[in-house]
C-alpha cells in the first residue's frame, strides 16, 4: 500500500516551492513506496485573494516597507488579526478538506506558515490526529505564526531557530535541526570552464552573479550600471526571475556595457552558475542563501525585505559569509575591494564551509518518513 505525503507551499518559483520539491525528491529516493502531491495552498484555496495579496505585498514593499516590518512577527498585530485569520482558516480548511479526502495523505508537509496554520487549525477543530503535520522553515528565523500545538514536527535551519520555537511553546522533542532544504543538484560540482563555454564566455576572468530573487526585486539595473564602471576585467550574469520587464530592460542595456553580460529570467542551472561565480549580489532569501552556503559562495546583500530577509542578513553578517550594501554604489566599491583582495573572498568561502547544510533535504525526508512508520 502506497504511503502518501502532501506538500503545501506558497507560490510556484519561490523558496517555499523549491524546499518542498527538494524534500519530495529526497523522500522518493529513500522510499520507493511513497506517493506525493505538491499543491500551492493559497492559490488553490483562494485564487483571487492570492493574486490580490501578492500585489498588495509587492506594493507595500515598494511604497512603505516599514509597514511590512511592523506586521512581521509582531505580537500586537497577531492578536489584532486573530479573528480575520480564523475566518480565513475556516474558509481555506473547507477547500483543504476536499484534498485531504481525495488524496488521503498520511503526512502533510508545509513549507510556509500560512498553510501550516490552516491545517493545524483544522486538526484542532476536528480532533483528527491524521494526517501528521510537519512545518519546514525556509528562513533563519521562526516568527510566531509558526508555533502551534497541532504541528507534529518542525524542521528548522539552526539551533537558534530551535530555541525561538521552544520559547514560543513548542516542545523540544518536536523540533529537528537539519538546515534549509536545497535541491540535490547543489551537491554536485560543475566544471567551471564548461559553464563559461555554455555562456559563450572565455574562461579565465572572474564571473559576478547578480540576482533579485524569484520576483526580480532590488536595484539590479543600477547595480549592473555601477559594476560596469569598474576597470577590472570580469563577466556579469544577471538572473531576473519572474520580472520580465527588468529582463527586457537589462537586455537592451547589455549591448552597451563594456563588461560581457548575460541576462536570464528563470534558469535551471543556478547551481552551475554559483560554481562558476566569484561572488553573488543578491537579496537574502532563505533558499538562495542556503544554496550559496552549500556552494561556499560569498554574498553581497542588498535591499533585504524588512522582516525575514533582514533577520537572515543579521545572521549572515555575523557569520562573516556576507557583506551588506546600502545602495548600488556600495556594491561597486565592495566588488572593487574583493577583486583587489581575493584573500577576503577566500576567508568568506571558508566561513561558509561550516554553515552549509547540503544534506538538509535528505535529513528532513528521513525524519518525515519516520512519521509514516510510527503511524502505520
Amino acid at each position: 500500500m502506497k504511503q502518501r505525503i502532501l506538500f503545501l507551499y506558497l507560490t510556484k518559483h519561490s523558496g517555499h516551492y523549491a524546499a518542498a520539491v527538494a524534500i519530495e525528491n529526497a523522500a522518493r529516493q529513500l522510499n520507493g513506496n511513497v506517493e506525493s502531491m505538491l499543491l500551492d495552498s493559497f492559490s488553490h484555496a483562494n485564487p483571487i485573494l492570492s493574486k490580490v495579496t501578492l500585489r498588495a505585498y509587492l506594493t507595500a514593499l515598494k511604497a512603505a516597507p516599514e509597514i511590512w516590518e511592523w506586521m512581521y512577527d509582531n505580537p500586537e498585530f497577531k492578536e489584532r488579526t486573530a479573528v480575520i485569520r480564523e475566518l480565513l482558516n475556516r474558509g481555506n480548511s473547507r477547500k483543504m478538506e476536499k484534498i485531504l479526502r481525495e488524496f488521503n495523505p498520511d503526512v502533510v508537509v508545509c513549507t510556509q506558515a500560512f498553510a501550516c496554520g490552516v491545517l493545524a487549525s483544522w486538526k484542532q477543530k476536528t480532533g483528527n490526529r491524521r494526517p501528521a503535520l510537519v512545518g519546514v522553515l525556509t528562513d533563519y528565523v521562526a516568527h510566531r505564526y509558526w508555533a502551534h500545538p497541532q504541528v507534529d514536527m518542525y524542521v528548522v535551519p539552526n539551533a537558534a531557530t530551535r530555541e525561538t520555537l521552544i520559547a514560543q511553546g513548542v516542545a523540544p522533542d518536536r523540533i529537528r535541526v537539519h538546515g534549509i532544504p536545497v535541491s540535490n543538484r547543489f551537491l554536485t560540482v560543475a566544471d567551471k570552464d564548461a559553464v563559461y563555454r555554455s555562456l559563450d564566455l572565455k574562461p579565465g576572468l572572474p564571473l559576478l552573479l547578480v540576482m533579485g530573487g524569484s520576483l526580480g526585486l532590488g536595484p539590479m539595473k543600477s547595480v549592473i550600471r555601477k559594476l560596469d564602471r569598474l576597470p577590472q576585467p570580469f563577466y556579469i550574469v544577471a538572473v531576473t526571475g519572474k520580472n520580465e520587464e527588468l529582463r527586457e530592460r537589462l537586455e537592451r542595456r547589455g549591448t552597451k556595457l563594456r563588461h560581457p553580460t548575460r541576462i536570464f529570467s528563470f534558469v535551471e542551472n543556478v547551481h552551475e552558475l554559483m560554481d562558476a561565480a566569484e561572488l553573488v549580489v543578491t537579496k537574502p532569501g532563505g533558499i538562495t542563501t542556503a544554496e550559496c552556503l552549500v556552494k561556499r559562495l560569498p554574498m553581497i546583500i542588498i535591499n533585504p525585505i524588512p522582516g525575514q530577509e533582514a533577520k537572515n542578513t543579521s545572521l549572515l553578517l555575523a557569520q562573516n559569509v556576507a557583506v551588506q550594501a546600502e545602495k548600488a554604489k556600495d556594491v561597486m566599491e565592495l566588488v572593487d575591494e574583493f577583486l583587489r583582495n581575493p584573500d577576503r573572498l577566500r576567508a568568506m568561502r571558508e566561513a561558509a564551509r561550516g554553515l552549509g547544510r547540503p544534506n538538509a533535504a535528505r535529513d528532513a525526508a528521513t525524519d518525515i518518513l519516520s512519521l509514516l512508520t510510527s503511524r502505520a
